[in-house]
C-alpha cells in the first residue's frame, strides 16, 4: 500500500492525537499538521513528545504543534490534561485515540486497575468524555478510535484478569473489543449532534506492541514481518477519518483501508452493560475526585 493524502484543508482546526511520539500516532500527527491543523501531541513522555515535535516540524515546516503530557492509565493525569487543554483551547475539531498498551505481565495501577485495561479502555473513555464539550463547540467534531480486526475475548465479569490467567495478547484483544463497543455507545449518546465517533482497523504494522512479544507469537511476527505495512500506511485510515470531507457526518462505523466493514460487537445489551461497568470503575478509581481536584 502507498499512502495518499486524503485531501481537505485543516487550517484553523485543532487536533489531539494520543500516543503521538512514535509509530502510527506520530505519522497521524505529522500528516494532519501538514494539512494545516494545530496539533496537540498527547504523550506519556514529555521528552519523547518534544523529540517528535521537532521531527514533525523538520519534515513539514508546520509550527502549530503543542506537546502535552498524558498518562492514560491514570485518571488524575487524564483529568489534568483535559483541564489544561480547556485553558489553552476553546474548541477541538478532532480527537484521535491512538495510544495503546500491551504488557507481558499483569500490572496494576495505583487505582487498582489492570494496566492494559486502564490504558486502552478507561483512560480513552474518560478523556473522550471530558473533551466532548470542546468537540461540540467546534460544530463538527470527530472522534477517531484506533482498534483492530483481532479484537475479541472480552469477559465483562472479569475485565481485570483477577480470576483468569493473564495473557498479553488476550488482554489487548479484549481491550480493543471494549474500545469498539464504547465507540458505538458514544455515537449513540451523541446522535443528532454534530460530533461523530468511528473506529478503525489499521492493518498489520510492526510497532513496539508487535515486536515486544514472546514465544510462538514472536516466531509468527518474524515469519510475517515482510507483509507488514509502514506506520504511515497503518495510519492512513485514521488520517482519512480525521480529515476527509468524504466522511463528514458519518458515525458509528468501523473502517479498514478507508472502507466500512462489519463489526460483530453490536449487541445493545452488552454495550449498555460495558458502558455502565466502565463508569462504575472510573468512579471507584477516583476519576470524579480527580475531576474536581
Amino acid at each position: 500500500m502507498t499512502y495518499r493524502a486524503p485531501g481537505g484543508d485543516l487550517s484553523g482546526r485543532v487536533v489531539v492525537v494520543t500516543g503521538a511520539n512514535r509509530g502510527m500516532g506520530q505519522e497521524t500527527a505529522r500528516e494532519l499538521a501538514r494539512m494545516g491543523a494545530e496539533v496537540v501531541l498527547a504523550c506519556r513522555s514529555k521528552h519523547r513528545g518534544e523529540a517528535a515535535k521537532a521531527d514533525i516540524i523538520s519534515s513539514t515546516g508546520a509550527r502549530a504543534i503543542t506537546v502535552m503530557e498524558l498518562d492514560l492509565s491514570s485518571p488524575r493525569s487524564v483529568c489534568a490534561f483535559a483541564t489544561d487543554f480547556a485553558r489553552r483551547f476553546s474548541t477541538l475539531d478532532v480527537l484521535v485515540n491512538n495510544a495503546a498498551a500491551s504488557l507481558r505481565t499483569r500490572e496494576v495501577t495505583r487505582e487498582g486497575f489492570e494496566r492494559t485495561w486502564a490504558t486502552n479502555v478507561l483512560g480513552p473513555h474518560l478523556l473522550t468524555t471530558l473533551l466532548v464539550p470542546a468537540l461540540r463547540a467546534s460544530g463538527r467534531g470527530r472522534i477517531v478510535n484506533v482498534s483492530t480486526l483481532a479484537a475479541g475475548g472480552l469477559d465483562l465479569s472479569d475485565t481485570q484478569y483477577e480470576r483468569r490467567r493473564y495473557r498479553a495478547i488476550g488482554a489487548y484483544r479484549a481491550s480493543k473489543q471494549a474500545s469498539r463497543m464504547l465507540t458505538w455507545a458514544l455515537a449513540d449518546r451523541l446522535q443528532g449532534e454534530l460530533v461523530t465517533a468511528n473506529a478503525l482497523n489499521p492493518g498489520y504494522v510492526l510497532t513496539d506492541l508487535t515486536r515486544d512479544v514472546t514465544g510462538l507469537l514472536k516466531v509468527m511476527v518474524a515469519l510475517t514481518s515482510f507483509t507488514a505495512q509502514t506506520p504511515l500506511d497503518g495510519a492512513d485510515t485514521a488520517i482519512w477519518l480525521a480529515a476527509s470531507p468524504d466522511v463528514e457526518g458519518l458515525t458509528a462505523r468501523f473502517w479498514s483501508k478507508r472502507r466500512e466493514i462489519a463489526c460483530r460487537f453490536r449487541d445493545d445489551d452488552q454495550i449498555h452493560e460495558l458502558a455502565g461497568l466502565v463508569e462504575q470503575q472510573l468512579s471507584r478509581g477516583g476519576a470524579h475526585e480527580a475531576m474536581v481536584a
